[in-house]
């Protein structure tokens, strides 16, 4: 039956697919618990794959499968990874925290860290004297910053993606690192700086920008882990399934990056008063906070299929 969808034929017994599947996926369980082999394995999770694409995945206009993704999908496979979600939230908080403790006890640390030329980029854009027009300054125009952000904020998420190949070490390397070094430089602004221009440049887009990194680090964690522990698959296997989950979630983290870049290049800079700035920073932290909780949570019984995908 699935050979013939997958030639675009419509089979007899067709109403009769939900129930198969279903069947397959129970068989499949069974195999995994009674350990009847590799082989038997990835023949049923191949059929499961196949067999989810036409019941889940079905065709549909391009806009519908768009919502479809950020309204149900993407959140679904965020919650289903909540452990890693909250194992990469603490290697970046960690070594921010870290930093911010550092600006009242030990200072020397930050210049360390940041060096004489870090320090003097960030008095040139949150120093007492500085404007924060002295930001859009850099480029010819908004949309020269906007790219700017993309680019620069989109390398960070891939390598954090692409770390994960070298057995998650790469992935945590980069969430430390990037804590360490924005924990640092929010640090030097505490210590010697104005914080107003600082929190108030970050506010709209922080929350995009800060959890779409983790989430591509949840990405990144879920590659390295289907090679450490492929289970009964081989790692090929392993790594297909995982790849799978993984991408959806770098499409997810992919789309909070370019939302925040946009909120980076053509709001934070402006002049707009820091009081609104302040108030779609906290709304944004609260909507993103309320979209990974709820979204979608009417399609769990899907997901507790798509487990097995």
């Amino acid at each position: 039956m699935v050979k013939a969808l997958e030639a675009r034929q419509t089979p007899e017994g067709i109403e009769k697919l939900p129930g198969l599947f279903r069947q397959v996926c129970s068989d499949l369980a069974l195999a995994e618990n009674r350990a009847y082999g590799i082989k038997i394995s990835e023949r049923l999770n191949a059929l499961v794959i196949r067999g989810y694409q036409f019941i889940y995945r079905g065709v549909g206009s391009g806009l519908h499968s768009t919502l479809q993704f950020f309204l149900a999908t993407f959140p679904n496979a965020l919650r289903r990874d909540s452990r890693l979600f909250w194992l990469c939230m603490g290697l970046f908080w960690l070594p921010y925290g870290a930093f911010m403790l550092s600006a009242k006890y030990a200072p020397e640390w930050i210049e360390i860290f940041l060096g004489e030329g870090g320090m003097m980029q960030m008095e040139a854009m949150y120093g007492k004297d500085a404007s924060i027009e002295s930001i859009r300054e850099e480029f010819d125009s908004n949309f020269a910053m906007f790219g700017f952000y993309v680019f620069n904020n989109i390398s960070i998420s891939f390598r954090m993606f692409a770390g994960g190949i070298m057995f998650c070490v790469g992935t945590i390397f980069f969430l430390v690192f990037n804590g360490m070094q924005i924990g640092a430089s929010a640090a030097y602004v505490h210590y010697a700086l104005d914080k107003e221009k600082f929190y108030s440049f970050v506010a709209t887009h922080s929350s995009w920008e800060l959890i779409g990194i983790i989430i591509s680090g949840v990405a990144g964690m879920r590659i390295g882990l289907a090679l450490l522990h492929p289970g009964r698959l081989s790692r090929r296997a392993a790594l297909a399934v995982a790849g799978k989950r993984a991408v959806t979630l770098l499409y997810g983290a992919a789309a909070m990056i370019f939302i925040a870049a946009i909120f980076e290049a053509f709001v934070s800079a402006t002049n707009l008063p820091n009081g609104t700035k302040y108030t779609l920073g906290i709304a944004f932290w609260i909507l993103l906070t309320a979209y990974f909780l709820l979204c979608g949570r009417s399609r769990t019984h899907e997901l507790r299929l798509a487990d097995r995908v």
